[in-house]
Protein backbone atom coordinates (compact mmCIF):
# COMPACT_ATOMS: atom_id res chain seq x y z
CA UNK A 1 0.00 0.00 0.00
CA UNK A 2 1.26 3.31 -0.83
CA UNK A 3 1.37 6.40 1.77
CA UNK A 4 -1.62 8.49 1.71
CA UNK A 5 -2.54 12.03 1.63
CA UNK A 6 -3.54 13.03 5.19
CA UNK A 7 -6.01 15.54 3.43
CA UNK A 8 -8.01 12.44 2.20
CA UNK A 9 -8.29 10.81 5.49
CA UNK A 10 -12.00 12.64 5.79
CA UNK A 11 -14.32 13.29 8.50
CA UNK A 12 -18.30 13.56 7.50
CA UNK A 13 -21.28 14.15 9.10
CA UNK A 14 -24.98 12.67 8.18
CA UNK A 15 -28.00 14.91 7.27
CA UNK A 16 -30.34 12.52 9.16
CA UNK A 17 -32.39 11.96 6.40
CA UNK A 18 -33.44 8.21 4.80
CA UNK A 19 -31.38 7.38 2.86
CA UNK A 20 -28.66 9.31 4.84
CA UNK A 21 -26.51 11.38 3.28
CA UNK A 22 -23.16 12.50 4.09
CA UNK A 23 -20.92 15.53 3.75
CA UNK A 24 -17.67 16.11 4.30
CA UNK A 25 -16.37 18.31 6.88
CA UNK A 26 -14.06 20.22 5.01
CA UNK A 27 -12.47 23.07 7.16
CA UNK A 28 -10.87 19.93 9.30
CA UNK A 29 -6.78 20.21 8.87
CA UNK A 30 -5.89 17.79 11.09
CA UNK A 31 -8.16 14.73 12.25
CA UNK A 32 -7.44 11.91 14.44
CA UNK A 33 -9.32 8.44 15.00
CA UNK A 34 -8.62 5.83 17.85
CA UNK A 35 -10.11 2.28 18.49
CA UNK A 36 -9.99 1.18 21.63
CA UNK A 37 -10.49 -2.42 22.97
CA UNK A 38 -10.52 -2.71 26.40
CA UNK A 39 -9.01 -5.83 28.39
CA UNK A 40 -10.22 -7.71 31.06
CA UNK A 41 -8.04 -10.34 32.56
CA UNK A 42 -9.51 -13.91 32.80
CA UNK A 43 -6.89 -15.91 33.55
CA UNK A 44 -7.27 -18.87 35.22
CA UNK A 45 -4.84 -21.68 37.12
CA UNK A 46 -3.80 -24.52 34.77
CA UNK A 47 -5.71 -27.58 36.31
CA UNK A 48 -3.37 -30.27 35.42
CA UNK A 49 -0.21 -28.10 37.41
CA UNK A 50 -1.74 -25.66 39.22
CA UNK A 51 1.58 -25.15 41.08
CA UNK A 52 3.08 -23.71 37.17
CA UNK A 53 3.31 -20.39 35.55
CA UNK A 54 0.34 -18.42 34.60
CA UNK A 55 0.02 -16.94 31.49
CA UNK A 56 -2.20 -13.74 31.44
CA UNK A 57 -5.06 -14.15 29.32
CA UNK A 58 -7.39 -11.59 28.35
CA UNK A 59 -10.64 -11.32 26.54
CA UNK A 60 -11.80 -8.24 25.01
CA UNK A 61 -14.25 -6.06 27.09
CA UNK A 62 -15.98 -2.38 25.96
CA UNK A 63 -15.00 -1.18 22.40
CA UNK A 64 -15.36 1.93 21.68
CA UNK A 65 -14.33 4.76 19.05
CA UNK A 66 -12.85 8.31 18.66
CA UNK A 67 -12.55 10.64 16.80
CA UNK A 68 -11.33 14.35 16.73
CA UNK A 69 -10.33 17.26 14.82
CA UNK A 70 -9.30 20.71 14.33
CA UNK A 71 -9.47 23.33 11.42
CA UNK A 72 -11.05 26.41 10.23
CA UNK A 73 -14.35 27.39 10.12
CA UNK A 74 -16.04 27.96 7.02
CA UNK A 75 -19.51 28.69 8.13
CA UNK A 76 -20.94 25.69 5.80
CA UNK A 77 -24.30 23.48 5.99
CA UNK A 78 -22.37 20.81 6.93
CA UNK A 79 -20.78 22.46 9.78
CA UNK A 80 -24.51 23.16 10.72
CA UNK A 81 -25.29 19.93 10.91
CA UNK A 82 -22.38 19.67 13.42
CA UNK A 83 -23.71 22.70 15.67
CA UNK A 84 -26.99 21.62 15.48
CA UNK A 85 -25.61 17.75 16.53
CA UNK A 86 -23.44 19.45 19.46
CA UNK A 87 -26.04 21.63 20.72
CA UNK A 88 -29.67 19.65 20.55
CA UNK A 89 -30.82 22.22 18.07
CA UNK A 90 -32.37 22.78 14.63
CA UNK A 91 -33.99 20.29 12.46
CA UNK A 92 -32.13 17.57 13.77
CA UNK A 93 -32.94 18.07 17.33
CA UNK A 94 -30.28 15.58 18.72
CA UNK A 95 -31.11 16.18 22.35
CA UNK A 96 -28.37 13.74 23.53
CA UNK A 97 -25.69 15.31 20.80
CA UNK A 98 -25.72 12.29 19.02
CA UNK A 99 -25.64 11.90 15.06
CA UNK A 100 -24.22 9.42 12.28
CA UNK A 101 -20.77 10.21 11.02
CA UNK A 102 -18.20 8.40 8.68
CA UNK A 103 -14.50 8.05 9.08
CA UNK A 104 -12.78 6.89 5.52
CA UNK A 105 -9.42 6.30 5.66
CA UNK A 106 -7.57 6.26 1.95
CA UNK A 107 -7.32 2.83 0.26
CA UNK A 108 -8.10 0.69 3.87
CA UNK A 109 -11.67 1.55 4.64
CA UNK A 110 -14.92 3.70 6.13
CA UNK A 111 -16.07 3.91 9.79
CA UNK A 112 -19.84 4.27 10.37
CA UNK A 113 -21.84 4.83 13.36
CA UNK A 114 -23.83 7.16 15.54
CA UNK A 115 -21.24 9.50 17.64
CA UNK A 116 -21.74 11.47 20.38
CA UNK A 117 -20.47 15.25 20.36
CA UNK A 118 -18.13 15.21 23.22
CA UNK A 119 -16.58 18.73 22.57
CA UNK A 120 -16.82 21.57 19.60
CA UNK A 121 -14.73 24.31 20.72
CA UNK A 122 -14.46 27.95 18.51
CA UNK A 123 -11.39 29.69 18.67
CA UNK A 124 -9.50 33.14 16.94
CA UNK A 125 -6.35 34.78 17.10
CA UNK A 126 -6.34 38.57 15.88
CA UNK A 127 -5.32 37.81 12.14
CA UNK A 128 -5.88 34.98 11.20
CA UNK A 129 -9.47 32.96 10.84
CA UNK A 130 -12.01 31.31 13.65
CA UNK A 131 -10.80 27.90 14.28
CA UNK A 132 -13.21 24.97 15.58
CA UNK A 133 -12.12 21.71 17.26
CA UNK A 134 -14.19 18.24 18.09
CA UNK A 135 -14.31 15.51 19.74
CA UNK A 136 -16.66 12.64 19.23
CA UNK A 137 -17.25 9.12 20.73
CA UNK A 138 -19.13 6.59 19.44
CA UNK A 139 -22.51 5.62 20.65
CA UNK A 140 -22.81 2.04 19.69
CA UNK A 141 -22.00 -0.34 16.94
CA UNK A 142 -19.04 0.82 14.78
CA UNK A 143 -19.13 -0.49 11.20
CA UNK A 144 -16.36 -1.54 8.79
CA UNK A 145 -16.36 -1.28 5.37
CA UNK A 146 -13.33 -2.11 3.56
CA UNK A 147 -11.65 -0.13 1.10
CA UNK A 148 -12.49 -1.68 -2.57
Amino acid sequence: MAKQKGRQLLVKIGDGADPEVFATLCGLTTKTMTVNNNAYDVTTADCTAPGGQLWREVQTGMRSVNVSGNGYFEDSATEELLRAAALGTGESDTADAVASFQVIVPDFGTFEGAFHVDSLEFGGEQENGVTYSLSLSSSGPVAFTAAA
